[in-house]
């Protein structure tokens, strides 16, 4: 069967080298002008190699080579560039590409290293599963910076247990995809994952939906109702925003992770389940538990494998393989857009801006490009109307006047307090300025 090549290159006599080269071997060769071009390409259809340059607008070589690696491990990806360095073919290597080679390439060679990547890539398919775990799909943990490289690390230990997991992080960080990664890449994944918001369901029906209920069992229950907690039974359950639970649930979930035993309202018998929980919150369960608004035994039994997601501002450098993916994603949705690239200007103004909203406002910012544009390519100037994230995060003065250094420092205080949801540790370590001299200034204030 004739094997199909994806080129990547921004450069059309590249690629039209690569496609005579290749062609003549008998390869079927499909191209790609980008990275986000290329994600779409790679999950549509169903390529035996990837030949990429690196260096491309938004989204480089390495890059794609990182999600291609995460989302399609047994596909070979080639990377051709024309600026020769050892650490940077080093640095290629070790995240796994199949080969690196440097314009002007021998092209005896090219044939042979994509021949050698054909064969590679069929044998590492076969002893790969037929199906992906669920939750695992492309790009459900994006980026390769420290951070996320630490994330992605803490996922892989957590996953092989089957203890409780505490994910803690702010909203829109992504604490979700975290769980569902940890579920799919555990011995859990064949198993149901089952989530549940704590905060969106009435406490007086909350017990129900986890516990379920005896026919007759409250009034209304016409018929019985197994809940979410038997639902989950040798798989997982998510429990999101747990600490918005109130401290009567919370003592029945602490027996559910002490013995496993369920009992449904309005029932006089309990039963058995094996169901691992992951809980999530963006608050400081510690404080509640000092305020007497969380139980510590329930804290204990569910910070026994802590997870913390960062914030997007913590990862910057992770926005333009973020906004490459939500694109891809969001061209899905809207294929009649124009929209086919985003610019340089663009990504430089989205990675400098605060996200407030995280992970999440940067998706909707990218979608709402998306839909609203008129052009082939998003600039900065096609941004600003659709978010309010992409602008100097800067205080203004309402009078137009100049600031005085006292009024410049305290709104700047402000704003770090804003950033870090009130976290005075944080932004007095942001602030470069002791603890106690943060409370002293706003003291200061008040006085």
């Amino acid at each position: 069967m004739q094997s199909r090549v994806l080129i990547v290159d921004d450069d059309r006599d590249a690629i039209e080298t690569l496609e005579d080269v290749l062609s003549a071997d008998g390869h079927a060769c499909e191209f790609a002008p980008d990275a986000a071009a290329a994600i779409r390409s790679v999950d549509g259809m169903n390529c035996d190699v990837v030949v990429s340059d690196i260096v491309m607008d938004g989204m480089n070589g390495l890059e794609l080579l990182d999600w291609v690696k995460r989302s399609h491990p047994a596909l070979p990806f080639i990377l051709i560039t024309g600026m020769a360095g050892v650490p940077q073919a080093v640095d290629a290597m070790k995240r796994g590409a199949f080969q690196y080679m440097v314009k002007p390439f021998d092209v005896d060679e090219l044939r042979q290293v994509v021949r050698d990547a054909v064969r590679v890539g069929e044998s590492a398919r076969a002893a790969l599963p037929s199906h992906r775990p669920p939750g695992e799909g492309p790009f459900a943990i994006v980026g390769s910076g420290p951070a996320m490289r630490a994330l992605q690390t803490a996922i892989d230990f957590v996953a092989r247990s089957s203890a409780p997991v505490l994910v803690s992080g702010e909203t829109g960080a992504g604490k979700e995809l975290v769980a569902r990664a940890i579920h799919a890449r555990g011995p859990r994944s064949g198993r149901p994952f089952v989530a549940v918001n704590a905060s969106a369901i009435p406490q007086e029906l909350l017990e129900g939906e986890l516990f379920g209920h005896v026919r007759g069992g409250f009034t209304g229950a016409v018929q019985a109702r197994k809940g979410l907690l038997t639902e989950a039974d040798g798989g997982t359950l998510l429990l999101d925003e747990i600490g918005d639970m109130s401290v009567m649930l919370q003592a029945k979930l602490l027996r559910v992770l002490q013995f496993g035993d369920v009992r449904p309202v309005g029932g006089d018998r309990s039963h058995h389940v094996d169901v691992r929980v992951i809980a999530c919150t963006h608050r400081d369960l510690r404080t509640l538990v000092e305020e007497g608004r969380f139980r510590e035994d329930l804290y204990f039994r569910l910070n026994v494998l802590p997870v913390v997601v960062p914030p997007l501002r913590d990862h910057r450098e992770d926005i333009p393989a973020l906004v490459a993916h939500f694109l891809a994603e969001a061209l899905e949705r809207a294929p009649l857009s124009p929209v086919r690239a985003i610019s340089d200007d663009a990504i430089a103004a989205l990675t400098e801006s605060s996200w407030p909203g995280n992970v999440r406002e940067l998706a909707s910012c990218v979608e709402r490009a998306v839909v609203f544009g008129i052009g082939e390519t998003i600039h900065v100037g096609d941004l600003a109307p659709l978010a309010e994230a992409v602008r100097p995060s800067w205080p203004s003065s309402s009078d137009g006047g100049p600031w005085t250094l006292r009024r410049l420092s305290r709104a700047y205080t402000d704003w770090v307090l804003a950033e870090t949801a009130g976290d005075k540790d944080r932004a007095a370590a942001i602030l470069g300025i002791d603890l106690s001299t943060l409370y002293r200034w706003q003291r200061a204030r008040r006085d």
